[in-house]
């Protein structure tokens, strides 16, 4: 029974560190929990949809509206937009460490945040700030279809294309009329103000442009946001992120109908001086980071769509400090929960 209240009270001080981000004792020597961070990626790459329709009467625009720039079958094609990447600290299980210091050791107040990130001793602990992990998203540009022609009952009762298709084209033409007797100002009688005159310009555009499309087709884009997490713990070169198909826009990257998207995380490697190891105490130690210059590339074999250096953890060098130099009690050690790297220490 004794050895299960020590190991309840031993679990219940671990909670403590990860739950409240510090840690303050004033009895017993418990064990304090941290982790250095490694670096999670999230590659956000915007997608963009671009469909194609054809008007009712594309086969009468050079007729009728002296044009041939239209669209002439049904089509989507989908193309990459912009890719950026992100960046978000998350514990490193290789790298958690625990340390039981004594009771008057400044340690007591190590800091750590929610994810039990180190922020360093005897400062406040950093909040961490989550991002949604929605994969997918979409911003789609919905046109409104026209619901009836409007024209008079000459041509609705016609029973032909073609006399539909001169109807809406002389509907068009009276739209241009319209709007050139605004602008012009020749009219008996005009809008009261300058809101009423936009009002009406706005509709005349609109019921122009939805007429218009009944013969050059219609036009629609559509951006799909995707987001892809890789947190690499070696060095990736030119592995296939993602594949985009012209037809079904992203898939995987086993999906070999579309063509793929390589991901590169090259570190540079760090040069250190070895330590004097007749130095070192053998007390509890804490433990930062020295983090690694690491360029990040994603492309498709050709042209390089994004590329940036980065400071990433897990490619870095550990770095070990005696106990004796957080001796004094007042003193203040920062470090950067993202990165693990010593920032600074207040004695």
């Amino acid at each position: 029974m004794k050895r299960f209240i020590i190991i309840f009270a031993l679990f219940t001080s671990i909670l403590t560190v990860n739950a409240q981000g510090s840690f303050s004792v004033t009895e017993g020597q418990p064990t304090v929990v941290y982790s250095l961070p490694k670096t999670e990626l999230s590659v956000e790459i915007e997608v963009e949809k671009t469909t194609q329709k054809p008007g009712l009467y594309y086969q009468y625009s050079e007729r009728y509206l002296a044009t041939n720039q239209i669209v002439l079958e049904e089509k989507t094609n989908y193309g990459i937009k912009n890719i950026t990447v992100k960046r978000r600290a998350i514990p490193d299980s290789k790298r958690t460490y625990s340390i039981i210091p004594s009771k008057e050791s400044n340690l007591n107040l190590l800091s750590v945040n929610e994810q039990g990130l180190l922020c360093g001793i005897n400062v406040p602990a950093n909040t961490t700030i989550y991002e949604d992990r929605t994969t997918v998203s979409t911003n789609k540009q919905v046109q409104q279809e026209l619901a009836l022609l409007p024209l008079g009952e000459e041509y609705l009762m016609a029973g032909s294309v073609a006399k539909l298709a001169e109807g809406v084209a002389k509907q068009i033409y009276r739209i241009r009329e319209s709007r050139l007797s605004l602008l012009t100002g020749d009219l008996d009688h005009l809008p009261a103000d300058g809101t009423s005159l936009k009002t009406m310009l706005d509709g005349l555009n609109n019921m122009e442009r939805e007429l218009t499309e009944l013969f050059v087709g219609k036009k629609s884009v559509e951006t799909q946001k995707h987001t892809l997490y890789l947190t690499p713990d070696s060095t990736v070169n030119k592995m296939v992120l993602f594949r985009l198909s012209a037809l079904k826009g992203l898939v995987s990257a086993d999906d070999l109908t579309g063509v793929p998207y390589f991901i590169s995380v090259v570190p540079e490697k760090i040069k250190t001086i070895p330590s004097d190891t007749k130095n070192k105490k053998a007390q509890s130690v804490i433990n930062t980071l020295l983090p690694a210059t690491t360029l990040v590339t994603v492309g498709d074999g050709v042209k390089t769509l994004y590329s940036d250096k980065v400071l990433m953890p897990q490619f870095g060098v550990v770095v070990p400090f005696g106990e004796d130099i957080f001796a004094s009690p007042k003193s203040k050690v920062y470090v950067d929960y993202q990165t693990g790297r010593l920032l600074r220490i207040e004695k």
